[in-house]
């Protein structure tokens, strides 16, 4: 009853605070479920409370049960079930040393509703996890009917039917083939609040009957996200002298700000903030505003025709209407005053008018106040930041320390390095509703783990980019850096395998870094559902045996040898 309620209340609060995400990725966001197993008593009626020789005994009955998921966040979800099957045991002896010799036999049906958490989401599970572990818990109803009987002569004493309160709850692991399909494990219970469900009241208890039901199943995703669409207006045309309504599409504009507040500034210092408008043929009533702290000063460079003032902490850019040009420029200067080195938020909106309809777009931006100390800038907390290039803007394979992610929404890097007192600079990478920080431009992968073991950072793991763009999987990469030729042009080849992968693959450059050899070094192949690594290009069995040796040395103890024939494997 506990975990119920605390789920609840739990789900609740996260309903709340999800419904005001805009980002929230709303692809998939129903799951339905079909499962079976074994149902199990825990009453009166039954010897065996072994789960486990239970489960495999002829108190086991089979049923059945379907469920519906709704997601709300990527940690909670509202889940409904409906489960049908039989219950049975024996009681051949009391606790009292008498003879029961009684069995029953229970057909039910229960429907319930309740909560889902993913353990694996809560605690920051990565991107595309192939494994998800969840509880779950609610409420519900049973429906059943019973009749207890003599275990040797299969004579009716008595029957039971009825309708009582459940509490389901349980755990599960679920394995996520596609992004669309899985298969689970689940162990829920079913505590009800009658002494009935085998036909049977004990004397001198007052302990409620309790089934469970262990089952395996599949589920699937569905219920994507469908585009808005395009509004529709009615305008009056003149045709002939005749008015005519027709209907004309109207797509909304699609306005939106870029504000360039500098990531740090000294204090006493002024410094230039840009800011471009993109309100495409917009030409109504407009106003720009953003709330500075105390201790800011702020003096205007250019306006773009609008009125500007700053009073009490709050700038302000208004027009009666807007330019002409589908792009406008304002600019101002910043100042912070004599204020001692701490982050600032800096809110503001955009407000304007668009067929008569007022649209708020709300922004943020942070800005860092750099410490001071015996006249050397210390830039955020620590030393000089090393000034690295943007991700974005290199082409090839490269790696990067990753060190903190948020889903729908985002961090201010300044605020992730001063946090972690990192010397390089943090840059931001969205992948899949995911914004992650990472650290670092590295050409190979042993600088990106040694980087690891230079921060401070609980979870820190490397990442990989390709032409600037952020890649979930390290083996993402594997084609391009394997072994391009593998094979000895003519006859026979010996290779070393070092590892295989079941259903999805493994990094080559962890494998390469293992055995401290280069990437291009290792081949992969896949073989019906396994991800098959070798290395090497001998020519003798002897040579590719003494590599074995050495790849057991350091610690790959299931190395042994392959042979391929014109690049077919033989062995």
């Amino acid at each position: 009853m506990k975990i119920f309620i605390i789920l609840f209340v739990m789900s609740i609060s996260s309903t709340f605070l999800f419904s005001q995400d805009a980002n929230l990725d709303k692809n998939y966001l129903w799951r339905v479920g079909v499962h079976s197993g074994s149902s199990l008593i825990w009453g009166d009626l039954s010897d065996n409370n072994n789960p486990l020789s239970k489960m495999f005994s002829n108190e086991s009955k089979l049923s059945y049960e379907l469920d519906f998921n709704r997601k709300l966040s990527e940690v909670f979800s509202v889940e409904g079930s409906f489960l049908f099957g039989k219950l049975t045991g024996v009681r051949s002896i009391w606790s009292d040393k008498k003879d029961a010799d009684l069995t029953f036999l229970t057909k039910f049906y229960d429907y319930n509703i309740g909560v889902n958490a993913d353990i694996t989401a809560l605690f920051g599970a990565k991107p595309d996890r192939l494994i998800s572990v969840y509880i779950l818990g609610g409420i519900g109803m049973t429906n059943y009917k019973a009749v207890k009987s003599v275990a040797s002569t299969g004579q009716t004493l008595n029957s039971a039917n009825g309708q009582a309160l459940i509490i389901p709850w349980g755990w599960g692991m679920s394995f996520n083939l596609t992004p669309r399909f899985s298969i689970f494990a689940q162990n829920t219970f079913r505590n009800t609040f009658v002494d009935d469900i085998d036909a049977h009241i004990g004397s001198g208890t007052k302990v409620n009957d309790i089934y469970s039901f262990t089952s395996v199943g599949a589920s699937y995703l569905f219920g994507s996200k469908k585009d808005k669409k395009p509004q529709l207006e009615l305008v009056p045309i003149n045709n002939n002298d005749t008015t005519i309504a027709q209907v004309e599409e109207y797509i909304p504009v699609n306005v939106s700000t870029s504000v360039d507040i500098p990531t740090y500034i000294k204090p006493n210092e002024f410094k230039t903030v840009n800011v471009i408008l993109n309100k495409g043929d917009l030409n109504s009533a407009a106003e720009f505003n953003q709330t500075f702290p105390d201790g800011f000063i702020v003096e205007n460079i250019k306006n773009s025709n609008g009125d500007f003032s700053f009073e009490q902490g709050k700038l302000v850019y208004k027009w009666a209407n807007l330019p002409s040009d589908t792009q406008i420029s304002i600019a101002y200067k910043i100042k912070a005053g004599n204020i001692i080195g701490e982050s600032f938020n800096i809110p503001g909106t955009l407000v304007y008018k668009e067929k008569g309809k007022i649209n708020v777009k709300q922004f943020k931006n942070q800005i860092l106040i750099e410490n001071i100390v015996s006249g050397t800038d210390i830039v955020g907390v620590q030393d000089k930041i090393e000034n690295t290039p943007s991700k974005t803007d290199k082409s090839g394979i490269f790696y990067a320390v990753q060190v903190a992610a948020v889903y729908g929404g985002k961090m201010n890097p300044a605020a992730i390095q001063k946090q972690y007192k990192l010397n390089d600079l943090v840059s931001e990478s969205e992948y899949k509703g995911y914004n992650n920080y990472t650290i670092g431009n590295y050409s190979d992968y042993s600088s990106a783990e040694e980087r690891i073991n230079g921060t401070k950072v609980n979870g820190a793991y490397v990442v990989v980019f390709k032409d600037g763009k952020y890649l979930p999987h390290l083996y993402d990469v594997n084609q391009d850096i394997m072994d391009k030729t593998p094979f000895n042009e003519n006859g026979l080849t010996y290779k070393v395998q070092i590892s295989a992968s079941n259903n999805r693959p493994y990094p080559i450059i962890k494998l390469a870094n293992k055995l401290k050899v280069n990437a291009n070094e290792i081949y992969e192949e896949k073989v019906n559902i396994w991800y098959q690594y070798s290395f090497g290009k001998f020519n003798s069995l002897s040579d590719a045996k003494t590599y074995v040796a050495k790849a057991k040395a350091l610690g790959i103890s299931d190395a042994f040898v392959v042979i391929f024939e014109n690049g077919k494997r033989i062995k």
